[in-house]
């Protein structure tokens, strides 16, 4: 339960530092950007390297569309971007999506332990399984895909928040990214 309560207050943390408006700009190397087949964006990164909000974007499509980066920032002590996108201005009280890639503490055996505890929140996704992952619902709007060393975090501020399945296909759409 300790560590269930420490990533709630990491994500908790988060959130504050999007509403606060912080704008530490994210820098990186530009990435390429193309179209799969199936219409979503494919994005190659050198290796180790986090995304920015643009490529995240691209790799969000539909999830994002009709709306604007209203914050991007990074996590204190972190390069790793923490990117907001809301219809309109931000208040908290429209649509929003946040998005954050992080470096975690986690390991394959962690990880492996960790599987099948609905206890703490571990969603069943066959795509997370794929990418070395697993899903953890924090609450019922943040999520976070974990995989050895990084994790993707997803979710809404406010009121008007996604589907599960929405903030999954997020995670995964970002994680890939991670893993091309």
């Amino acid at each position: 339960m300790g560590e269930k309560r420490w990533r709630v207050g990491v994500l908790a943390a988060t959130v504050t530092v999007l509403v606060s408006g912080c704008s530490t700009l994210t820098s990186g190397t530009p990435v390429a950007v193309s179209e799969d087949s199936d219409g979503t964006a494919a994005v190659s990164l050198p290796a180790g390297e986090a995304p920015d909000c643009e490529a995240m974007a691209g790799a969000l499509g539909g999830a994002v569309a009709g709306m604007s980066l209203a914050n991007r920032t990074t996590l204190p002590g972190s390069t790793d971007p923490l990117c907001l996108w809301s219809e309109g201005d931000f208040t908290g009280t429209q649509r929003n999506l946040f998005v954050s890639v992080k470096g975690n503490g986690f390991t394959e055996a962690m990880l492996e332990a960790s599987r099948g505890k609905t206890s703490l929140g571990v969603v069943d996704e066959p795509r997370a399984d794929a990418l070395g992952g697993l899903v953890i619902k924090v609450n019922d709007t943040v999520y976070t895909l974990t995989m050895a060393g990084r994790s993707v975090d997803a979710g809404s501020h406010g009121g008007r928040g996604f589907a599960e399945s929405e903030y999954i296909d997020a995670l995964v759409s970002v994680a890939r990214l991670l893993t091309n």
